[in-house]
């Protein structure tokens, strides 16, 4: 699942807990790789270099505010272990699981990180394997994990799409490059920028902000 603040894949653990037949969860990140660096290499610290900018600007993020709840989890539901992990990351960026932790959550998931340029391969290859289909870059990213990780071909691989190619042109335009010219994007996505725009400017008050809501909705 293409994630960068672990919420569709903590989604999914749940749903595997709950009953959910799943045989494989696969983390995929983009090159802001805080997750994966976790699962292959035992490394939840935040970046250095900060976060960098990519074609996929959902999951150009740092630090996966999900994360510790699954981590909470695989920690045998310990909250005092978990505020204690949690502490020592705030105060120097470095998340350190005991090894019980890293082998509960290699127990339950693998990830793998994909660059931009595997996106716009991605991107091209499924455009052309099945006559048309687009996907956006971000759920090109499950897609190029899932093909990295798959541990039995004999069992269906899901990947989860987070958008519509229309959002991203330009990523678009560069995976495809004169077939860019033959998507046709749909109503009423095509017509979104003719429609009114509501903006209503409220005080940074609560009530007031409730009040509007309940006004709205009534």
């Amino acid at each position: 699942m293409p994630t960068g603040n672990f919420g569709d894949i903590l989604a999914g653990y749940y749903a595997k807990v709950m009953g959910l037949p799943v045989d494989q969860l696969v983390v995929a990140t983009n090159t802001n790789d805080i997750l994966h660096r976790f699962f292959s290499a035992g490394d939840y610290s935040v970046a250095k270099t900060g976060v960098a900018e990519t074609i996929t600007p959902s999951m150009d993020i740092g630090v996966s505010s999900n994360f510790e709840r699954f981590l909470f989890h695989m920690a045998g539901d310990d909250d005092k272990l978990m505020a204690e992990l949690m502490k020592g990351f705030e105060a120097d960026g470095v998340l350190r699981p005991t090894a019980e932790m890293l082998t509960n959550s290699r127990v339950q998931m693998t990830s793998a990180a994909v660059k931009d340029e595997e996106i716009l391969t991605t991107i091209a290859d499924v455009y052309k394997r099945t006559g048309g289909y687009t996907l956006d870059p971000h759920s090109a990213i499950g897609v190029a994990a899932a093909r990295k990780t798959r541990e039995d071909a004999s069992v269906p691989m899901i990947c989860l799409a987070c958008a519509h190619w229309a959002k991203f042109p330009d990523a678009n335009r560069s995976a495809l490059h004169d077939d860019a010219s033959k998507l046709v994007v749909p109503e009423p996505l095509a017509s979104l920028h003719t429609l009114p725009t509501r903006v209503k400017v409220l005080p940074n008050d609560v009530a007031t902000v409730q009040k509007f809501v309940h006004e709205k909705i009534a």
